[in-house]
């Protein structure tokens, strides 16, 4: 794979993209965005993957605290019945289904009831301070997902370059996952607060996704081969082989195809638990000669735990020993489980570890010799009797482990979510073909014995397709779709009778009811249109002749021309005389009337519909509230008892220092108030609030700030010698700030004179130039100068009062009183000094912008100067022309010749024409030149 790609489209996109593996029992997820590049979001503990599940407990203070993954802990155990742990088993499913029994068998304590009003889904009922909390399977599995995107958008804050949203979403789903299941999935996503849902990854594609994308190619390997591999994937609750095949393109292209799956939905790692625990069970009934009806929920929690331990020990190890201390009456439980026991006892189950790969190579017709290789995937396939079986029956030399077991769906699934969210297909990229697993139908107005194939297995996804219909005799309509035979949903158009009369088709027509359906790249089978099209009557014939093998009638208008074609060559006269009139009346576009498609009717589990999910989502939202408050408070705790111990540290680290200025009586005092606040703390503080938890941080840093202020006080000279010294490097400081600020009032008074000796004016101008540079901050550091220097005057004032005392006096003025004033004089200081600072560099640049403002003012005036004489010069020449010409008429009143010493007089007279005719071009510039001037005159400074 091409990963400069891969890091341009990452660049590309505006939002992040988060990619889920939700397994039944642990679940990873991968961020993508840009400054993170395919980055695991981790737990709060710091963990790459975390427990699927959630603990729901009452909460004396907020009705109800959630706790997920593994920071649930000992609650497992403790409190059973408020875990709910591997809930992907229960998505999409029926209460009548027999997983619901098989998963309270060893859930326990887990109570779930029936929801009749969405058709018999499944609810989680919980006793939460004796109240009743239901809670469905999409709501559960929505907090979870909630939780990621919320550790997601943690990292997100703590990445600069990143984006700050998380709304795009892609998660892995079984393969098998039936249209029920993939809505749930849609639905929990909703409400887990995800804006667009990219898609619905199948796990084996998001695994083969990877495995492709990190393969390396030679060139010579880019040669148009096919070769076959198999994903083999033992999950907790299932297990799955996907066969998909390996292109390179001699263009530089991989293709990438799903070809095939084979599953076994109930053979995993759940199952292997579980013979574990028939082992451990047996032994701790027969050792305390008990029932199993004699056990309480919480014993067979920790049986059930232990079990869970064994099977991952007993993958490496050929012995698990544990001891389970004060298990039952104050007794201790020893187990001891063998890899031959654990292996004895599923010696039935065998066979099932290799049928999902020879039912996927059965479905196309390969052998295990067409396999290139097998990679496994899924924690179970670390135990060593499935390794063993696998590898027997591929070959050990075909098993490979390139893919990180633990993470490469969740990359996967992100990396699909990024080739959905771009919608780009490069030549270097990975293109993807995939293939349904299921048969899609359908059948028209209730008539189920006649099911229509639409999308039959092995068509490619992320397609429509047209069927007609036909003519309804009975004028009513009802589309119901399948998946496999079993009813998904029905749509019953109630008024299309209405919708028949509308249509306006000629005679020779026939009103045909046309259906469009989609297979969308989640896999979702629907019906996305239907139209009432007019259709000659002798197009039935056309359609017989057209018909595929699969009996899908051929829409596309070029292929249907092509194809009767070569049929009017294989048909008799009649036939071809009669496809030929048929073919020329199709090729005018038939009228349609768009038919609005009504809600659609489950027959089982109904999808949530939109006000149940506002409700829902409110009801998320408020749950969101409390675990923020809860977190606040346990934030506040924290900190409070975190600067608790900080103090007494302090306080004892610092002791020696504070006898010098404190009595032993009042130094404990500081003790006993940090041993006392740490005792509330933990043994009365369950019921405190935020509020007071942090009134009393108040308190510590009160007291803090005390102790700090002793010590820095056994630092500083109280004698009036060494107060005389503070004082007057106090008065020096004062002088220096009043100087500083009578130059800059001198500057200002030498600038005014310079305006005003010019007749220029400066306070307009000053207004100007003071409006351009004030803004609020600067507004703010001027008023604190100023009440920072007032409250330094009269710190100064008061410190020389207490000098004018006499000695005895003087010596009678505490410590901590002198202290206050110094530590007064000692931060105005150093605030004064960068509000100083401040003004200084602002004063600069006023006094550059005054002369500045000055120097473009005189210009100014010299250029008006100027163009004032240019004026009167023109005005000039212009009247002593008019009085030459005068004198020239006289002169030459009744002279009919013109002399030779004339001549010179006339020319000159030419001179002055042309002086007087540059001279009214000067007084045009001039009057241009003037209305620039007036221009530039009402300029801003």
């Amino acid at each position: 794979m091409n990963y400069l790609v891969i890091f341009t489209l990452i660049n590309c996109i505006l939002g992040a993209i988060i990619g889920i593996d939700y397994g039944e029992k642990f679940t990873k997820a991968v961020l993508l965005a840009p400054g993170i590049p395919f980055e695991i979001v981790l737990t709060d503990e710091g963990k790459r993957k975390d427990l699927s599940g959630i603990s729901i407990r009452p909460d004396s203070k907020n009705g109800i605290e959630r706790i997920y993954g593994s920071q649930m802990g000992s609650l497992i155990t403790r409190f059973p019945q408020n875990c709910i742990l591997d809930l992907k088993q229960l998505i999409g499913k029926k209460f009548d289904d027999p997983i619901v029994e098989k998963y309270m068998k060893t859930h326990f304590g887990s109570k779930l009831i029936k929801d009749d009003s969405r058709g018999g889904s499944i609810k989680f009922d919980l006793n939460l301070n004796n109240s009743s909390y239901e809670f469905s399977v999409e709501e559960l599995l929505a907090m979870s997902l909630n939780d990621i995107k919320q550790r997601a958008l943690n990292d997100l804050e703590e990445n600069p370059n990143a984006a700050a949203i998380v709304e795009d979403v892609a998660i892995s789903i079984p393969p098998f996952a039936s249209q029920s299941t993939r809505q749930a999935y849609l639905d929990s996503l909703h409400l887990a607060n995800f804006s667009n849902v990219l898609g619905l990854i199948e796990e084996g594609t998001s695994v083969a996704l990877n495995f492709a994308g990190n393969k390396k190619y030679e060139n010579s390997e880019y040669n148009d081969v096919k070769e076959y591999y198999l994903v083999y994937d033992v999950g907790a609750g299932y297990t799955t082989a996907t066969l998909f095949s390996i292109t390179p393109k001699s263009t530089g292209q991989i293709v990438l195809e799903m070809e095939s799956v084979g599953t076994d939905e109930s053979f995993g790692g759940r199952t292997l638990t579980d013979s574990i625990y028939t082992i451990i069970l047996e032994k701790f009934l027969n050792h305390f000669n008990l029932e199993e009806s004699e056990v309480s929920n919480k014993i067979l929690a920790r049986l059930y735990e232990v079990a869970e331990k064994a099977k991952t020990i007993l993958s490496a190890n050929n012995e698990y020993h544990s001891t389970l201390e004060s298990i039952y009456d104050d007794k201790d439980f020893k187990v001891q489980v063998s890899r031959q026991e654990f292996e004895d006892v599923n010696s039935d189950l065998m066979d099932r570890i290799t049928k999902p790969i020879e039912k996927a190579l059965e479905s196309i017709g390969l052998k295990v010799d067409d396999i290139k290789s097998v990679v496994l995937n899924g924690g179970s396939t670390r135990v060593p009797f499935i390794q063993k079986h696998v590898a027997l029956f591929v070959g050990d030399d075909k098993i490979s482990k390139s893919v990180n077991t633990d993470e490469s769906s969740a990359l996967g699934t992100t990396q699909m979510g990024l080739k959905l969210k771009t919608k780009t297909q490069s030549s270097k990229d990975i293109k993807l073909i995939e293939k349904s697993n299921h048969n899609f139908e359908i059948s028209v107005s209730g008539n189920d014995d006649e099911q229509i194939p639409v999308f039959p297995k092995g068509s490619i996804v992320g397609n429509t397709t047209k069927i007609n219909l036909g003519k309804l005799a009975n004028k009513e309509l009802t589309i119901s779709l399948y998946e496999d035979g079993s009813l998904v949903k029905s749509y019953t158009f109630d008024d299309f009778a209405a919708r028949l009369k509308k249509a306006n088709c000629k005679s020779k027509e026939n009103k045909e009811v046309v259906a469009t359906f989609e297979l969308d790249k989640s896999k979702i089978f629907d019906l996305i249109k239907v139209d009432i099209e007019c259709q000659p009557k002798n197009e039935s014939f056309l359609n017989k002749l057209l018909k595929k093998e699969d009996e899908e009638v051929v829409e596309d208008d070029e292929t249907r021309d092509n194809l009767v074609s070569d049929l009017l060559n294989s048909t008799n006269s009649t036939n071809s005389t009669e496809a030929e009139k048929i073919l020329n009346s199709i090729k005018t576009k038939s009228k349609s009337t768009y038919v609005s498609i009504p809600s659609p009717v489950y027959p089982h589990i109904k999808p949530i519909d939109k006000k149940s999910r506002k409700n829902l989502i409110n009801k998320l939202f408020y749950l969101n509230k409390l675990d923020d408050a809860k977190i606040e408070l346990t934030e506040v705790r924290n900190q409070l008892e975190g600067q608790l111990y900080k103090l007494r540290d302090y306080v004892e680290s610092n002791e020696s220092i504070l006898q010098k200025e404190l009595k032993d009586s009042e130094i404990s005092a500081y003790t006993e108030f940090v041993n006392e606040l740490i005792e509330w703390l933990d043994f009365e503080s369950d019921d405190a609030l935020v509020d007071e938890l942090k009134s009393k941080i108040k308190e510590v840093e009160t007291k803090e700030q005390e102790i700090k202020d002793y010590i820095q006080m056994s630092t500083i000279d109280f004698s009036k010698e060494g107060v005389q010294k503070l004082y007057d490097d106090g008065t020096k400081l004062m002088m220096t700030i009043q100087s500083s600020m009578l130059k800059f009032g001198q500057h200002i008074s030498e600038a005014r004179t310079r305006y005003q000796e010019a007749n220029l004016d400066f306070d307009k101008e000053n207004e100007r130039i003071k409006n351009k540079l004030t803004n609020s901050n600067k507004e703010d550091k001027l008023k604190s100068f100023d009440k920072t220097l007032q409250l330094y005057k009269e710190t100064i004032a008061k410190i020389g009062e207490f000098l004018s005392l006499p000695e005895k006096k003087f010596d009678k003025i505490s410590k901590k009183e002198l202290y206050s004033y110094h530590d007064i004089l000692a931060k105005g200081v150093a605030d004064m000094i960068l509000d100083l600072m401040e003004l200084e560099s602002s004063h600069k640049e006023r006094m550059q912008l005054i002369d500045e403002t000055y120097d473009k003012l005189i210009e100014r005036q010299k250029q008006k100067e100027f163009r004032k004489k240019m004026r009167e010069a023109a005005k000039e020449a212009g009247k002593k022309q008019q009085k030459d010409e005068e004198d020239t008429e006289q002169d030459n009143e009744g002279v009919d010749i013109i002399e030779d010493d004339d001549e010179e007089i006339i020319q000159d007279s030419t001179k002055i024409t042309a002086t007087s005719s540059d001279s009214q071009t000067k007084s045009t510039t001039t009057s241009s030149d003037e209305e620039v001037t007036k221009e530039l005159e009402h300029d801003e400074l």
